[in-house]
Parts: structure tokens; sequence; C-alpha cells
């Protein structure tokens, strides 16, 4: 045996032998002072002393992706993105960390059938819309393109196809839905100070500004410019743009006559719960929801219905594509302008149009009302 071992010493070269005693030399250092670890432990351990660069462990995947969304979720927020946007990202990734931990697949993360199962699971349970799924898919994907491209992995979605995008008819009302809607709003099952022409106004409001659910109740009375031409500044648009827009003239009255009636400070919301604080979102939604209901319409009604019904109507009475889209706030008044030739007078004239359209429907509806308290307030026929 000694002998084998002097014959493998002697075809080592000179670097062999000198690394072999300095892994001599430090396994007895090792043992002199007490270290009952393996010699291979030791050896691993004293590698940096020799100049040895040992690569570092690999990071387990659910380290990286639960610190890369806490990451990617400060990106998004420094860009100014929207809070319901932040919180489907978040809803995405943490479906995803969920599944690994219930399915023992956490260190699996960046393989694509990983992800593939991941989605064929979520579709299995939630059973999402077609457009729900698709934008699932596309979090999902900007996320982990954006880690692997960081972490130096490979990107688990680049083999994956995406679903194709869902044409969605965008639910609209005609005239004679929103005229009942109004009716309805005119009609509470309770009878408290107020609300009634609250709930009127924001009606008005939605259906003649187009503006986002988010766009209305952040408005306060120093947007609101009520001299001719009227118009509202939108601080805070889509993307943080601001923008400014007219107002229909017959909205700006009825704003002019709530101003009068209440005496609100320029910091004040324009649009107020019943104890005086700014609409809450759930709150503006049931004043639609509960309008629709009661006018018996089966669309589903929310504050994108009618701002979409604004757009139709807008596009109707213009035939303008440029002018629907710049009135609905997708790019600044001015610059729109300036590239588009959308002149100023043409919004003015087609919102005075939009403004007519409800206008008109209010009209009928207060005209109604007016009939029926007449005719119930009349003494009966002898």
């Amino acid at each position: 045996m000694r002998g084998v071992a002097t014959k493998a010493a002697d075809g080592l070269r000179r670097a062999d032998r000198a690394a072999l005693a300095a892994i001599t030399s430090v396994l007895v250092e090792a043992r002199e002072t007490g270290s009952v670890e393996s010699p291979f432990a030791v050896i691993a351990a004293s590698l940096a002393e020799f100049g040895v660069a040992v690569p570092a462990a690999p990071r387990r995947a659910e380290t990286l992706v639960k610190r890369g969304r806490e990451d990617w979720l400060r990106r998004l927020r420094t860009a100014g993105r929207s809070e319901s946007a932040l919180r489907a990202y978040r809803n995405a990734i943490d479906d995803l960390i969920a599944w690994g931990e219930r399915c023992d697949r956490l260190d699996d993360l960046f393989e694509e059938q990983t992800i593939v199962d991941h989605l064929d699971d979520y579709r299995k349970l939630k059973a999402p819309a077609a457009a729900t799924y698709h934008r699932r898919f596309v979090l999902l994907r900007r996320f982990m393109r954006w880690m692997s491209q960081r972490e130096g992995l490979r990107d688990p979605f680049v083999n994956l196809e995406a679903p194709r995008k869902p044409q969605q008819q965008s639910a609209w009302l005609t005239h004679t839905e929103f005229r009942r809607m109004l009716d309805a709003a005119g009609r509470p099952q309770r009878r408290l100070s107020g609300i009634v022409e609250r709930d009127r106004l924001v009606l008005l409001a939605l259906v003649t500004t187009g503006l986002r659910r988010s766009e209305l109740l952040n408005l306060d009375w120093s947007d609101l410019t009520l001299d001719e031409p009227p118009s509202l500044l939108i601080r805070k648009g889509k993307g943080d743009k601001p923008r400014r827009q007219p107002l229909a003239p017959q909205l700006a009255d009825e704003l002019r006559e709530l101003k009068l009636r209440v005496h609100p400070d320029e910091t004040d919301p324009v649009f107020c719960g019943l104890g005086g604080g700014r609409l809450h979102p759930r709150v503006l939604a049931t004043i639609i929801r509960r309008s629709a209901e009661r006018a018996g319409l089966q669309k589903h009604v929310t504050a994108h219905t009618l701002r979409h019904t604004a757009a139709t109507w807008l596009r109707q009475q213009t035939g303008d594509a440029r002018l629907v889209a710049e009135y609905l706030g997708h790019a600044d008044l001015s610059t729109v302008t300036r590239y588009t030739h959308v002149p100023e007078r043409e919004l003015q004239e087609a919102t005075a149009a939009l403004g007519r359209l409800a206008s008109t429907e209010v009209a009928h509806v207060a005209a109604t009302q007016d009939k029926k308290l007449m005719s119930q307030a009349a003494p009966p026929t002898p």
C-alpha cells in the first residue's frame, strides 16, 4: 500500500505536493485544537485561506421571490402606479408563493413547468373570466421577467405564449335607461336630507364628464372653475397626469347652486357622504347600484359604465374619435390639442351637447315627478 502511495506521489506536480502539504498542515492544526469535524469539512472551511473562490450556495427561489416582491412593489409605487395595480401585483405574487408552499414547489418557482402548473391550478380553483386570467398571466410574467434579469436566472415565461386578450364590449346606457336611473335616484327608500340631490348630481356628473371613479371622488372645490367657460381640473389622472376639461353648462349650473347652498371651503370635497366627509368609493358604488336596481336595469352598472356611456354619447354626437379620447383624459389637453388639432372650441361644443342630452333626461324626470306630486296633492273628486 505504501508503495502505491509513493508511486502516486511521484506522479504529482510540484504544485500538487505543495497543496497536499498545506491540507495536511490544516488537518494537523485542526486536530491539535480539538476539532472533531470531518476532514472534508475542515478542508472546505480552509479553501478561502488558500485563495480558492468558493461559489455561494444558491439562494432559495422562495427567498428571492419574497424579497423581490417588495422591491418590485416599491418600484411601481415610485413610478406612480395606482393602488389597484399594486394590489393586483401583490395578489398575483402572493398566490404564487402560497401555491408553492401548499404543493412543496417553492424551490422551483423559476421553472417553466412550475408556472404552468400554478396557472392551471389557478384556473381550476378560481374559474376566472378570460380577461382576469389574461391579466394574471401578464402580471406574473412582468414580475418574473424582471426578477430573472436581476438575479441572472432563466425566465420561466420565455417560452410560454400569453393567452389571447379577449375583446370585451363595454356596457353603456341608452338615454332611456339613464332617465330611468335618474328617476330611481329621485325616489330613495330612505328619505334622508340631501340624499336625492347628492345621488342625482353624482349620476349627472359621471355621465357628463366621463370621469374615472377616483377622479370624481378626489375633486375639491378649488378644482372647479364655474365662470364661463366652466371647467374642472383633474390633478391626478391615470398615470398621475393632470388635465383640465370643460364642464357641461348644465352640470356647472347644478354645481353653482350646490356651492351657494353649502358654502364650502376651497379645500372641501365636491362630493360628500351624508356625514360631510369625502364620498367613499363603496358609497359611490352603492348609489349607482341602488339606482340601477330600482330602475329595473338588467345591466351591471358601475362608474365605468357611466364613463363609457359618456364616451358613447359623445361619439354619437360628434363622430370624432380624437375628441372622445381627449375628453376621457387619455392625454394632457394642451399637448393633444397641439398634435391632433382638436380646438378647445370643439371640446366646449361637444361638452355642451353632452350636457343637453343629460339635462333633457333630468328635465323629463323632474316634470314626471312634479306631475306625480300634484296628482297626490290634488283633492279627491266628489
